[in-house]
């Protein structure tokens, strides 16, 4: 309840990622995953321990904001969020409607084209710049967009959500189904530059967990909007 666990060290003790990295985009996993056992079971050590990994997240919330990415999807929808639908506390309320105001500030409109993308990360990769570059892994993190328009009756969350849906339709997905990890877009027209291997073999390859980000969050689009083109 103490820390957040990734690994183990040598003597077999599990290791706190917030000492060495508070924005890490697995941090709300472990919180998670206790949510939805005491979801199960009613158990309150789960809900406890939800709770204090809440508070510990909030480190990467008000001490490292420079650092968030598109993963604050991970990080607290399926922590924060889960929470307020099972207490229906506020703080957990906020801090999620706090993040998806976050991610929706990552979107870069096109401007010369309808549509735009979500940006993936800050900094840079393997020596690129960035800012133009989206992954299929975001379409994870949509979920948090998506709810946040249910939340406050606004449909504005939820239209970003379904523009960058949609540019993942054209410019990550294959004909033949697999999907491309790492996509460049030219910011005014809104042409796909470049594509990367990313984390998968090479260029043109199909990365297997990236294969489901693309499964599962196509599913989620279509469970939150009914629009048949993210089922197909």
């Amino acid at each position: 309840r103490d820390k957040i666990p990734d690994g183990v060290d040598e003597n077999g003790v599990h290791v706190d990622r917030m000492l060495t990295n508070p924005n890490w985009w697995c941090n709300g996993f472990w919180g998670g995953l206790n949510a939805m056992m005491y979801e199960y079971t009613k158990a309150p050590e789960y809900l406890e321990c939800a709770k204090a990994c809440e508070k510990t997240l909030d480190e990467a919330l008000y001490e490292s904001a420079f650092d968030l990415h598109h993963d604050v999807g991970f990080m607290w929808h399926i922590l924060s969020g889960a929470l307020y639908r099972l207490t229906g506390n506020e703080k957990s309320m906020n801090r999620n409607l706090h993040m998806a105001a976050n991610l929706s500030s990552r979107f870069v409109r096109y401007e010369e084209a309808p549509g735009g993308f979500i940006r993936a990360w800050n900094h840079t990769w393997q020596g690129l710049a960035v800012e133009n570059f989206s992954i299929i892994d975001c379409l994870m993190n949509l979920p948090i967009l998506y709810w946040a328009s249910d939340v406050i009756g606004d449909d504005r969350f939820k239209q970003i959500a379904m523009a960058h849906a949609d540019m993942a339709l054209v410019d990550h997905l294959r004909e033949d189904g697999s999907v491309v990890h790492i996509a460049e877009h030219d910011r005014e027209t809104g042409e796909l530059v470049k594509t990367f291997g990313g984390q998968g073999y090479e260029e043109g390859s199909s990365w297997s967990r990236g294969q489901a980000w693309a499964l599962y969050g196509f599913t989620i689009s279509y469970i939150h909007t009914k629009e048949e083109r993210y089922l197909n």
